[in-house]
């Protein structure tokens, strides 16, 4: 237990210096036209491969589509965000359709 305390207060420190570090740069220094373009595709990536594996994988093994309540509950969820782009509804939604998929099936 205390081994894993030391790795999350590393790893927690490592992240705030990273982000402090360039927080601090970002604002003095000019990106180019193509660095700009680039970091524009990190957070897509980045939710893509967090999402991913969430949506499709339990116990490393892929669910098929009609057992995967958290897949089917995240179509409806993503067309409410994308057609109201409103944060608190799109939560709710979620969850009310996740809670209604889940005593439905």
């Amino acid at each position: 237990m205390a081994s894993e305390l030391w790795i999350i207060m590393i790893i927690g420190i490592g992240t705030y210096l990273f982000r402090a570090v360039s927080l601090l740069l970002g604002s003095r220094l000019q990106w180019s036209k193509r660095t700009k373009e680039w970091l524009s595709y990190v957070s897509p990536a980045v939710l893509g491969a967090l999402l991913g594996p969430l949506l499709l994988l339990q116990d490393d093994q892929l669910v098929s589509l009609t057992e995967n309540k958290v897949l089917l509950a995240s179509i409806p969820t993503i067309i409410v965000a994308w057609s109201t782009r409103r944060l608190l509804l799109t939560v709710t939604a979620g969850v009310i359709f996740y809670a209604a998929i889940y005593y439905l099936l």
